[in-house]
């Protein structure tokens, strides 16, 4: 076990207590108790601790907790994050840091602000900003990194999540990577190139190499091959075609699309490989004394320090990519000291410098993908080499290792042929890089699921042909890229092999992916999930490294082992059966769960009926599909919640913030029915979802207006469009369901009823009431997000709501709900839920009560204000 372990758990259980979102996994502070509990039982196991290890544990425990904090109070004061003003335009003055990033119908720009200026005043300030421009026709040559320019009538943001459970911390991701805040502009106009500001010699000398060796890559490599080059070994994916980037994605090759320490360990190993032989054989020659005494070895760990800072300087300050660096220098170091067989020391070390410096890297997917993975292949590494360390080890009946490693004894080994020989070392190459891909695969599992919801099945297998293969192309691309800089011969020389591996790197992960369930989705299974996997985790490496002999000679210990075996089966049969089903162990309820989701600008609606059925009511949408609301937010949502099939799925009309996000979730989910209430209309995105839906073999259901559709005790009716109002607006009407068609449903539950609105306006309203439809009821989901042209007195008087909800965006342009509507319902009373205040929210009730609750504060109860959370009653909307 490593030495340093049980001190870095008990710093990690401190850390994770600091985190809201960690503390109160499954239950408040349970996870930081069973980490730093593991590392305290680990010293009270170790006969005669001093006291000092004892103070030494209790003291890292506390600077995990404290340490988020102290890195809060050490931001300055003329931070930019102190500074922002959301509601007005400011002009910024700063440094691009990286050269701009061109994306579809948008490009993005990383900003080092100097100096920000509104209407009042000019402030110098500090932090780091990421500005979007929706005019992707500005020439992207004409902007590069390193360059001072002033951007105008830029309205900042502070960034915010999307408060649903299970959204996507994008606070988080960013500010592990030093962005203070987020900001857009429209206009050419606003950006004004100042100059370029005078730089540090290194930070010039570093931006020039970077766009010296990018500009002899586009000169080479053009297309799909240039792109892809960008991409894996600059980590610039914006260039690569989404059905590429889908490919990499299906094949757990992503990896390789971002600088993390896999590519820096390419560029080490193949320094390695390189300044070996020359180190060797000239200490040989001239110094054998040192080359005996195995000098060589530090000096090449040595040399290799240089390529590694070079690829660093390559890649620009990414914070990924410096604390990929970082943990390949610490292992670098760690030959140079005599530590190379304390890895796992090693690792601890690095992870422990890491998350103090940036304690919110801990947050950060990829943080715990690169140190688990790194974590499971020292794991497997390191028992590889002690095979044929360890003389006892090859005593009596082999452990299961060896003989998949397929390792024979020295002396079985020496009767070998020389081509004998090169098939077992291939044979064992390869049963070891499988063994390494199992143990990657297996220790960043439970990540990939509660991250992504997306696992590739057929990952672990072609990792195993396009690692190796990428262990050659960067370090090749990296010489070539140099070379041609300054010999364009040698260049063009090197460019024949990396087209021929560029070209694999093309067609091979998209023919892989092309596979049936090459991928799956899957919903997050419970968090009780992560003990049970853990339990087999840990329990089958201890029972794979129990040697044979061993065990056969303690009955006891025989026994023991029968027990976990038997333990471990059924346990790994549950933690299947949880990935698959993660509502396996869920008892039926006879409630009604009603969740508004905060998806921005736009509607969704998601509905859990008391007989486990579930039914989807518009995915939002943003504009120009700048972000995928129905896979990024509606679907980690639903995945939260354990869901993998919607039984129901509608759109109540086809606008772009209500029915986008439901054409993602038809490529994610099964849907089982499709509510159609548009059969007399024509819309070309209404029809072509219904198409691809019935694609995949769901039912079309036709609502009837004023024909209920019974879904267990619940009663579903569409009110509207009917018949006579399609006549009247059928003049005027384009082939368009538009706001005014939207389809209007009620929901019944028992004595519970709520009014589902879509976007219908003032005229819809009105006719409404006035053919005496079935209005009234306890809950109303806002017209038209709150627009002052829905919402009439007229309208709200006939449902007599106890409680409205608004579903919009943060201060949207349109100021969804407007000011008026809100007085409007105080004014009659009725209690107010906003998405774009409280986040999300969730209605449960068994027909006779009901409880409210919003994702901002889940514990408030009745009596607070309509910001909060209240818990109410009804009698039947009386």
């Amino acid at each position: 076990m490593s030495a340093l372990l049980p001190f870095f758990l008990s710093y990690l259980g401190g850390l994770l207590a600091a985190f809201p979102k960690s503390a109160h996994f499954l239950w408040p502070y349970l996870l930081p108790a069973l980490v730093a509990g593991s590392g305290w039982v680990m010293v009270a196991g170790r006969k005669k601790q001093p006291l000092r290890n004892w103070v030494f544990l209790a003291l890292l425990l506390l600077v995990g907790y404290f340490s988020p904090t102290v890195s809060e109070f050490s931001r300055s004061q003329n931070n930019l994050l102190n500074h922002i003003d959301e509601s007005r335009r400011s002009t910024l003055v700063g440094i691009l840091v990286d050269p701009p990033e061109r994306l579809e119908h948008k490009m993005r720009f990383l900003v080092e602000v100097l100096e920000l200026k509104t209407k009042e005043q000019r402030k110098k300030v500090s932090g780091r900003v990421r500005l979007t421009h929706y005019h992707p026709e500005l020439i992207e040559n004409s902007l590069q990194a390193g360059d001072l320019v002033r951007f105008s009538r830029v309205r900042l943001k502070h960034p915010r999540n999307f408060k649903n459970p299970g959204a996507f911390d994008y606070r988080s991701y960013l500010k592990v990577r030093g962005i203070a805040a987020n900001g857009s502009l429209s206009k050419n106009s606003s950006i004004e190139t100042l100059g370029t500001r005078p730089q540090p010699f290194y930070k010039s000398l570093q931006t020039s190499l970077h766009g010296g060796l990018l500009k002899t890559l586009e000169a080479e490599y053009s297309g799909e091959q240039g792109a892809l080059l960008k991409a894996m070994v600059f980590g610039q994916k914006s260039h690569l075609s989404d059905a590429l980037k889908e490919a990499y994605i299906a094949t757990g090759l992503s990896h390789l699309m971002a600088v993390s320490g896999l590519h820096v360990g390419f560029v080490a190993w193949a320094a390695f490989i390189i300044f070996w032989p020359v180190t060797f054989y000239s200490l040989l020659k001239f110094r054998p004394e040192w080359a005996q005494s195995g000098a060589a070895r530090k000096i090449v760990a040595a040399l290799c320090i240089l390529p590694v800072l070079f690829y660093l300087a390559l890649v620009l300050p990414k914070i990924t990519a410096l604390r990929a660096g970082f943990m390949v220098l610490v292992f670098l170091f760690a030959i140079l000291v005599n530590r190379e067989r304390d890895l796992f020391n090693i690792l601890l070390i690095a992870a422990f410098l890491i998350l103090t410096w940036n304690p919110q890297a801990m947050l950060d997917v990829s943080f715990q993908l690169s140190f688990s993975a790194m974590a499971g292949i020292i794991f497997v590494m390191s028992h590889i080499a002690r095979l044929e360390d360890d003389p006892i080890d090859r005593m009596g009946e082999q452990p299961w290792y060896r003989r998949f490693l397929m390792s024979l004894p020295f002396e079985e080994l020496q009767q070998l042929s020389s081509p004998q020989k090169w098939l077992q070392s291939l044979k064992k190459y390869f049963a070891a890089s499988l063994l390494v891909s199992l143990a990657v695969y297996v220790s960043t599992l439970p990540f990939l699921i509660f991250h992504f919801n997306r696992v590739s099945l057929i990952g672990l297998f072609i990792n195993l042909i396009m690692i190796p293969l990428a262990s050659i192309l960067i370090p090749l691309a990296l010489v070539a890229l140099c070379l041609g800089s300054v010999f364009p011969a040698l260049g063009w020389l090197l460019s024949f092999p990396l087209h021929f591996l560029l070209e694999c790197f093309l067609t091979l992960p998209q023919f892989f992916a092309s596979f049936p369930y090459a991928s799956v989705y899957l919903p997050s299974p419970p968090h009780a999930w992560i003990l049970l996997y853990a339990f087999v985790l840990l329990g089958g490496i201890w029972l794979a490294l129990q040697k044979p002999a061993t065990v056969k000679q303690t009955p006891r210990k025989f026994q023991s082992v029968i027990l976990i075996k038997a333990s471990l089966i059924f346990a790994s049969l549950g933690v299947l059966a949880l990935m698959i089903w993660p509502r396996l162990l869920e008892q039926p309820r006879e409630q009604l769960q009603i969740s508004i989701l905060d998806v921005g600008q736009g509607e969704s609606i998601f509905i859990e009926f008391p007989n486990q059925e579930t039914m989807i009511l518009d995915g939002g949408g943003f504009y120009k599909n700048s972000l995928d609301v129905g896979k990024m937010v509606v679907a980690s949502f639903l995945w939260n919640r354990g869901v993998s099939h919607i039984d129901y799925m509608a759109a109540t009309h086809s606008d772009q913030d209500h029915i986008s996000g439901l054409e993602s979730l038809v490529d994610l989910f099964s849907i089982g029915h499709f509510l159609d209430g548009f059969s007399n209309l024509t819309d070309s995105r209404i029809d072509r979802l219904k198409q691809k839906t019935l694609s995949k073999k769901s039912v079309l259901v036709p609502l009837i207006p004023g024909v209920p559709l019974n879904i267990g005790e619940v009663r579903l009716t569409a009110l509207h469009p009917g018949p006579e109002f399609i006549l009247q607006t059928i003049s005027h009407r384009k082939n368009k369901v538009d706001n005014e068609l939207s389809l209007v449903l009620r929901l019944e539950y028992r004595e519970f009823s709520m009014l589902l609105t879509g976007d219908i306006g003032k005229s819809t309203e009105e006719y409404l009431v006035e053919r005496d439809f079935a209005l009234k009821a306890n809950f109303l989901k806002s017209p038209h997000h709150g627009s002052r042209f829905s919402n009439s007195l007229s309208f709200i008087s006939a449902v007599n709501p106890q409680a409205v909800i608004f579903s919009s965006g943060y201060l949207n342009r349109m100021r969804h709900p407007h000011p008026e509507v809100i007085e409007r319902y105080k004014s009659v009373g009725t209690k107010i839920w906003r998405t774009d205040l409280n986040g999300s929210i969730h209605i449960t009730t068994d027909g006779i009560r009901h409880r409210v609750r919003s994702f901002s504060n889940p514990s408030t109860r009745e009596g607070k204000t309509g910001l909060t959370i209240a818990s109410l009653t009804h009698q039947g909307g009386k």
